[in-house]
C-alpha cells in the first residue's frame, strides 16, 4: 500500500504510524545536536516543515525509538537517553493581550508539569513557573526547551507597534528565565517566520545559535531534488499519464513552479513542501502556499514602501542586514527574505552580499498580484480581470481601452490615500504589466537614458514613458528626443511609442495618453 502524502500534517507520531511518507532528515537533525552546541534558532517561511521539526525533535529527545525504527538515525549511534521536554507552540497560545498571553503560557506550563506528575501551583507568575517547571523536572534529566513560533504575538500585532512591542517584551522575559536555567538544560531549539529584534527578544540567550543560513540546516526542511526523485516517483509517473506526457517533464514543471528556495551560501536549493503535496495530491499546477494566505501586515509593508518594489528582483543586500531590524522600522527586502516572497538567487562570498530573487513561479506570479492589489488597493481577483482586458487591448492596438482599464483600476485607490510621486505609478505600472505573460521590460537601458517601459506582442512593440500630473505629450517628445526606440528599429513588429500622463491632482482619477 502506498504511503499518503502528509498534507498539512506536522506531528511525528501520527504521520509515522499512519502511514504517511516521512522524508528522512534525521541525519541532519543528529549532526545539529553533535555538534557540541546546544541551544539553536531557525528561522524559516511559514508552512515549511517547522512545526514537524520541532515534533520530530520531542519526540526524539523523549526517547521514544521505535518510532525511529528504519530512519537513519535508528541505525547510528545515538543514545536515546529519555529528556524531559518542555514544548511550547505560541500558535496555540492566546496572545490578544500580553495579560491573555501570560495566562496561556501558564496553563500550558501547568499542564506540562501535570504530565510530568509535578505540581507548580504555589508559583505565582509565569516566569517563576517556567523556572519552577526545569527545576523540577531536571530531577528527572537535563531539560530539552522547544519553542515553536516563537514571533506569532508579535507578527499578529505587528500593524500596532506599541502593542507588538508589549508582546514582545513579554517574551524576552521568558528567554532570561530560560538564560538562568543552563545548568538544568540539555537543549534549546527555537523556530519562527522572523528575526526581527533578534538583539532584544533573544538577549538574554546571547548564546542561541541562529542557523537559519547555514549550510549545516540547508536542507533541514523542504525537499532536495534528490529526495523528490527518490520518494515522489509514483505520485510523479501518476501525474504524467494523467497528462500524457513523459515523467521528466512533469519533474521539469515541478522544480519551476516549487523549487528554488535557497537558505545558505551553498548552492541547495529545495521545494516548498506545502505546496509540493498539495500539487501531488490534486495533480494540478496552482498556487497553494501563497492562497493559504498572505499577511495582513505585508499588505500595508507594500502600500508604505512601494519606492523599493523597482529593486525587488535581483536586489543585492549584505549578509548581516537580513536580520538587524527592529518593530518600529521593518525595511521591505528583507522580510520579503524571511517570508519566503524572495530567496537567494547569488552570493558573492567577496561583498558578502547576497542576490536575492523570486524562488519559483509560484511566488512570482501570485506575489506580483499581490503587489498590484496593494498598490491600488483592490483584490487579486479584480487585478487578474484587469490583466486579461490589458492583454486584449494590446493585441489590437487599442490604447484607448488600454488607458479606461487602467484608469479604472488605479481610479480604486481611495483619493485621501494618492500618492504624487511618479516611483508610486511607475511601480504599479510596472508590476501590472509583467502580470500579462508577455514580452515586458522595465528600465530598460539605452545610451542617452532609461526607457520606462517596453511591452513587446505578437504584432507590436510598445515603448512607454510614463510622467504624473504632466502633459502626456512631454512624455513623448522624451521618447523622440532621446530616440529610445532605436534599439527596436530592426524589428519586424510595428514600434509605438506611448506616453503616459498619471493625474492624480483631481478626485477624479485619470491616466491620458498621446501615441506615435
Amino acid at each position: 500500500m502506498p504511503k499518503y502524502l502528509p498534507i498539512d500534517l506536522s506531528t511525528f507520531s501520527i504521520m509515522i504510524t499512519g502511514n504517511y511518507l516521512y522524508i528522512d532528515k534525521t541525519q541532519y537533525i543528529y549532526n545539529l545536536f553533535n555538534s557540541g552546541a546546544r541551544y539553536y534558532f531557525l528561522s524559516r517561511p511559514r508552512r515549511f516543515g517547522k512545526s514537524l521539526l520541532i515534533s520530530t525533535l520531542k519526540e526524539l529527545f523523549s526517547g521514544n525509538r521505535a518510532l525511529f525504527k528504519d530512519l537513519w538515525i535508528d541505525s547510528s549511534d545515538y543514545q536515546w537517553t529519555q529528556h524531559p521536554v518542555i514544548h511550547l507552540d505560541f500558535g496555540t497560545i492566546a496572545h490578544n493581550t500580553p495579560q491573555e498571553m501570560e495566562a496561556s503560557l501558564s496553563w500550558r506550563l501547568h499542564s506540562i508539569a501535570q504530565d510530568y506528575g509535578i505540581s507548580i501551583t504555589k508559583t505565582a507568575g509565569v516566569y517563576d513557573q517556567l523556572s519552577d517547571l526545569v527545576k523540577q523536572l531536571a530531577k528527572i534529566n537535563k531539560v530539552v526547551i522547544l519553542i515553536d513560533e516563537y514571533d506569532k504575538p508579535m507578527l499578529d500585532h505587528i500593524s500596532n507597534v506599541p502593542k507588538a512591542n508589549l508582546m514582545k517584551d513579554t517574551i524576552r522575559g521568558m528567554y532570561d528565565v530560560i538564560k538562568g536555567l543552563d545548568e538544568h538544560l540539555r537543549a534549546v531549539f527555537v523556530t519562527g517566520v522572523t528575526k526581527f529584534a533578534k538583539t532584544s527578544i533573544f538577549s538574554g540567550m546571547n548564546n542561541l545559535n541562529d542557523i537559519s543560513f547555514s549550510e549545516i540546516s540547508a536542507a533541514l526542511l523542504g525537499y532536495t531534488q534528490e529526495e523528490i526523485i527518490h520518494h515522489f516517483p509514483e505520485y510523479i509517473h501518476a501525474i504524467a499519464d494523467k497528462e500524457d506526457v513523459s515523467y521528466d517533464e512533469i519533474l521539469t514543471t515541478m522544480k519551476q513552479w516549487y523549487n528554488g528556495y535557497r537558505f545558505s551560501e551553498s548552492q541547495i536549493k529545495v521545494y516548498n513542501p506545502f505546496s509540493l503535496h498539495y500539487y501531488l495530491s490534486k495533480q494540478k499546477l496552482a498556487n497553494y502556499w501563497f492562497q493559504s494566505g498572505t499577511p495582513t501586515f505585508l499588505i500595508h509593508l507594500l502600500q508604505k514602501q512601494y519606492y523599493d518594489l523597482e529593486d525587488l528582483v535581483n536586489a543585492d543586500i549584505k549578509l548581516d542586514l537580513l536580520g538587524t531590524f527592529d518593530l518600529e522600522e521593518i525595511p521591505l527586502i528583507p522580510l520579503l527574505f524571511q517570508t519566503g516572497y524572495l530567496t537567494v538567487a547569488d552570493y558573492n562570498h567577496k561583498t558578502n552580499k547576497l542576490t536575492l530573487d523570486y524562488p519559483n513561479y509560484e511566488v512570482k506570479e501570485s506575489f506580483t498580484k499581490c503587489i498590484v492589489a496593494a498598490l491600488s488597493y483592490t483584490t487579486t481577483l479584480v487585478v487578474d480581470s484587469s490583466s486579461s482586458q490589458l492583454i486584449r487591448a494590446l493585441n489590437n492596438n487599442d490604447l484607448n481601452k488600454f488607458c479606461l482599464i487602467l484608469q479604472s483600476l488605479i481610479a480604486r485607490i481611495p483619493y485621501t490615500l494618492r500618492i504624487d510621486k511618479e516611483s508610486y505609478y511607475h511601480s504599479l505600472f510596472q508590476f501590472l504589466m509583467s502580470l500579462l505573460i508577455i514580452e515586458t521590460q522595465s528600465e530598460v537601458l539605452t545610451n542617452i537614458g532609461r526607457i520606462d517601459t517596453v511591452i513587446e506582442m505578437n504584432e507590436y512593440i510598445y515603448v512607454f514613458e510614463l510622467k504624473i500630473n504632466k502633459d502626456p505629450q512631454e512624455a513623448l517628445q522624451q521618447i523622440l528626443d532621446r530616440e529610445y526606440y532605436e534599439r527596436y528599429a530592426t524589428s519586424n513588429k510595428r514600434i509605438i511609442l506611448v506616453g503616459l500622463s498619471f493625474n492624480t491632482q483631481d478626485q477624479e482619477f485619470s491616466v491620458t495618453y498621446i501615441s506615435q
